[in-house]
């Protein structure tokens, strides 16, 4: 269960500048209900919850179903995992993990002319139009021939961006992510559900997050923006 909700919920890779900009309202936090739902090797799981995320870059997840965990993360990428059964919680420490590395960074800060790639090492290299979408490609900008992510291509549809891919050394496809059922929150276009299909040797991972309920600002609940894990859990290694 771990190894399956980690990456699809944190990592999901997951910027409104230069041609893109317009003034936008400010989005202090935001909530929304998450339901997501993976499929591996002839197996799948369902996860439920809420999420809870401010634009200083702290972010709760609250999972209730199957199982009640609560991972707290911020833009540091220090990320904490806790289970209230057990009162234990596990820590993690990667960029990996960084909550400028969401969804709701990329859209809600105005920034999704690249989704974040500048600030990893990557440079745009190539732009063009094909079937009357916007299609950018990018390479990292210090070549590293032991880099999983060689280069990187987002499609956009007008200004709103709807796939993209990550391609290893030999120009394989090894990840795919899907953005669609678009919807205003305030001056906001965001991506209600994505689609992201990841491939390892002959098999393939599929994961499905579908958001609702979004609450803005004074209508969000303040009970787990401010949540803390409690001092006494024990940590896990």
């Amino acid at each position: 269960m771990k190894r399956l909700f980690l990456p699809g919920i944190l990592l999901s890779a997951v910027l409104l500048t230069g041609s893109f900009s317009r003034h936008l309202l400010t989005v202090e936090r935001i909530s929304a209900a998450i339901i997501t739902r993976q499929a591996t090797q002839g197996k799948s799981v369902t996860l439920k919850g809420d999420i809870f995320y401010q634009r200083n870059g702290n972010m709760i997840t609250h999972f209730t179903y199957p199982m009640e965990y609560i991972v707290v993360a911020n833009r540091l990428g220090e990320t904490k995992v806790y289970d209230p059964v057990k009162n234990t919680v596990m820590q993690y420490q990667n960029f990996l993990f960084s909550t400028q590395s969401s969804q709701f960074y990329y859209f809600l800060s105005g920034r999704i002319s690249d989704m974040g790639l500048t600030n990893i090492g990557y440079v745009q290299d190539k732009t063009y139009n094909e079937n009357g979408m916007l299609v950018t490609e990018w390479k990292l900008k210090t070549p590293n021939k032991k880099a999983l992510i060689q280069r990187i291509k987002i499609v956009y549809d007008g200004q709103r961006p709807v796939y993209m891919h990550y391609q290893d050394s030999a120009g394989k496809v090894f990840r795919k992510v899907y953005y669609y059922n678009y919807q205003m929150l305030e001056a906001y276009s965001f991506p209600a559900t994505t689609t992201e299909i990841t491939y390892d040797k002959k098999d393939s991972t599929v994961s499905k997050t579908n958001y609702t309920d979004f609450k803005l600002n004074e209508r969000t609940d303040e009970t787990y923006f401010n949540y803390s894990i409690p001092a006494n859990a024990k940590i896990e290694q």
